[in-house]
């Protein structure tokens, strides 16, 4: 220091107001974060202080925040819900040893960690594994400055970190950044797996039942132990000088508690089955008409004559059984349902069953059931091929040990049954739709896991009755975690063709609800997908000029809404809805609770109107964008989105993880994907 004078001038330039630098507000709330020494891993915060280990399965769960700033209609408001990141307490190296005696075992280590995400205790860092470095060892030397180092002396001298295994392969995370040209570019780091913690859940810890139920026992919370926890966040923040200070330099300060603000439920809808019955839902208790359904005619029912059932042969009790049980369910559904062709196999290899099925397969049949041994997902992807793709009928998959546990045997194969009659063109039950010549769509993109080669494949459902019983389905496959939809042009062409050749007429309004996108995206959207979507009409007719609406769905979203009963708070009921207070002031969106959960707090979903040619009324939009969560066939009862984007999302998840090719058009006006 030479204790040179520096000068700094200040020109103001003009006042903003507190809507005006959300990104400062931000910032300012990130420092508060480090000050409470919270530990920041991908986009959250988490408290090592507060760790909930669950030593039985070698697993601890650290809890934490999710948090955001942003203007609302009600004034600028801190977003805030906890979080939790499950963390495994043995090392990447513990979990590469017990793999280590399988003779494929470096394949199975790759599927078992690639595309994870792996914490480093010693500098607080979160990295994806983006591949395993077979070829190297801690031994391996790398240049620092000027010099070669080995893995072993670096972390030595900078960490005081013995590495004791000098054989274990490294991970390898691709990190990308841009240059100082704008450039993208890709730098590998290589890390040590004893060093590292898996901060993610693999595929074998969330297929064991046993980890997900005590996982959840600690991360599912009520509604008033959320509540709690944001009182203790900001107790903590006014407890403590130094974040309370940060925030009093700029004259701010947090509420104590949670905001209140009012909002409207929906009356629940009336069912519609088949023989004119309808049910009358009440508010009071759950929206779910299971119990009832079994009970009640279905709305459209196809005959069953010509099917047939493959199996092993050391299922041949559990199949017969089921096939028995089948024809029971179906003869009270009103199904006429024949004896199938029991086709026995020698052995559970995929290449039997790919061949038992081309050589089953005729023009005459209805319907392939096929059942496994074993959850395996390429015997399923080789199956699902034959069936949708290669020589495409109506197919369903089931596991011997479903239909093996004698007494669950009839309400399993009822819901077999109803997953069959829809496979097969029916249709379960109906709402009161007052809209005419209306055709709804539901867009949903799937894309890959990380370290996963695959394609994205972009899903479009569009329906082809009033009633909303009849759904038309079109993919296309596109680039790897793309989400903007390339062929959306394609696919709308696609679907009005469909509804020509079933009602003899093109519809006159179009509402689409497009799932996936992000707030970043919005315009995106707006300028790219609505332009290919209005495009589509000319390619139909010169005249051809119908209203469009274009309505995003966000699921995955930090807002939590709490019902007031006295002094507790609960979970609202289904219909409940809010478009004002916590809505931002630039677009125009609504949030909707449209499901029943028996455990936790619910989510809301948030719905963005973005393009509105008609300009409906909002309450019109709403109710129904309500009505379309009853319709959803694969649960009776109301989902968290609309029905056409769940039948998206199971069309583009069979298409993305199993199929990768684009099913047979014959199938296309059928819900074979269910």
């Amino acid at each position: 220091m030479d204790q040179t004078k520096v000068y700094l001038k200040v020109i103001y330039k003009k006042e903003q107001t507190m809507s005006e630098n959300i990104p400062f507000f931000n910032v300012l709330l990130g420092r508060v974060l480090r000050s409470l020494n919270l530990v920041r891993i991908g986009q959250h915060n988490f408290n090592p202080k507060r760790i909930h280990p669950i030593p039985q399965h070698k697993l601890e769960v650290w809890p934490g925040y999710a948090t955001a700033i942003s203007a609302y209609e009600g004034g600028l408001k801190l977003c805030i819900d906890a979080r939790h990141r499950v963390m495994r307490t043995e090392t990447i190296r513990d979990i590469m040893l017990n793999f280590k005696n399988q003779w494929d075992f470096k394949e199975v280590i790759a599927r078992e960690l690639v595309g994870l995400s792996v914490f480093t205790r010693y500098n607080n860092r979160t990295y994806r594994v983006d591949d395993v470095a077979w070829d190297k060892n801690p031994t391996h030397e790398f240049v620092k400055g000027t010099e070669k180092v080995s893995f072993i002396k670096y972390y030595k001298l900078h960490w005081n970190i013995k590495i004791k295994d000098e054989s274990q392969p490294l991970l390898v995370h691709c990190n990308k950044h841009k240059s100082s040209i704008g450039q993208a570019q890709e730098k590998s780091i290589l890390l040590i797996p004893e060093l590292c913690y898996l901060a993610s859940l693999s595929n074998s810890v969330r297929s064991d039942f046993r980890i997900m139920k005590d996982l959840m026992a600690v991360t599912q919370m009520t509604p008033n132990a959320r509540r709690d926890i944001i009182r203790n966040f900001v107790q903590e923040i006014q407890n403590n000088d130094i974040p309370r200070g940060i925030l009093a330099e700029w004259g701010l300060y947090l509420e104590p508690d949670v905001v209140e603000f009012g909002g409207r439920i929906f009356e629940p809808e009336i069912v519609y089955f088949g023989r004119n019955t309808k049910i009358g839902l009440k508010l009071e208790r759950p929206i779910d008409w299971g119990s009832k359904m079994s009970r009640s005619a279905l709305l459209r029912i196809p005959n069953l004559y010509h099917w047939s059932i493959l199996y092993c042969q050391k299922d041949t009790r559990c199949t017969r059984e089921f096939v028995g049980m089948f024809k029971n369910v179906t003869r009270v559904m009103g199904m006429d349902v024949r004896d199938p062709r029991m086709i026995c196999l020698r052995d559970d290899r995929i290449e039997t069953y790919v061949e038992a099925l081309r050589k089953s397969i005729q023009q005459t049949a209805n319907l392939m059931i096929i059942v496994f041994p074993t959850n395996r997902t390429d015997r399923y992807s080789a199956v699902k091929r034959v069936c949708c793709v290669e020589m495409p009928i109506a197919s369903q998959v089931i596991m011997s040990r479903t239909i093996s546990r004698g007494d669950k045997l009839k309400s399993i194969t009822e819901k077999i049954a109803l997953q069959v009659n829809c496979k097969l063109g029916g249709a379960l039950w109906a709402l009161a739709i007052p809209m005419d010549n209306c055709m709804i769509c539901g867009i949903d993109v799937y894309h890959a896991g990380s370290g996963q080669s695959k394609e994205s494949v972009a899903g479009f459902v569009a329906s082809l009755d009033k009633p909303l019983t009849t759904w038309h389905s079109k993919i296309c496959i596109q680039g790897k975690r793309q989400e903007i939809v390339d062929m959306l042009q394609m696919c709308l062409i696609s679907a009005l063709k469909a509804y020509h050749r079933h009602n003899k007429c093109y519809p006159d309004r179009i509402i689409i609800y497009r799932d996936g996108v992000s707030d970043g995206q919005l315009q995106i959207v707006v300028k790219y997908e609505i332009k290919q979507l209005l495009a589509s009409f000319k390619s139909i007719e010169i005249n051809y000029e119908p209203t469009l609406t274009v309505i995003i769905v966000q699921k995955r979203i930090n807002t939590r809404i709490f019902d007031r009963s006295c002094l507790e708070l609960r979970n609202p009921s289904p219909g409940t809805v809010v478009d004002w207070y916590i809505t931002k002031p630039d677009v125009y969106d609504f949030f909707l609770v449209s499901q029943n959960i028996r455990q936790g707090t619910v989510s809301p979903t948030r719905y963005i109107v973005i393009y509105d040619s008609r300009n409906m009324r909002p309450e019109h939009i709403q109710r129904l964008t309500y009505k379309l969560c009853y319709l959803y066939y694969n649960w009776p009862g109301t989902i968290k989105v609309p029905a056409p984007c769940q039948y998206a999302h199971k069309l583009v998840s069979l298409v993305g993880q199993n199929l990768q090719l684009e099913p047979h058009t014959s199938l296309a006006d059928t819900l074979y994907y269910l």
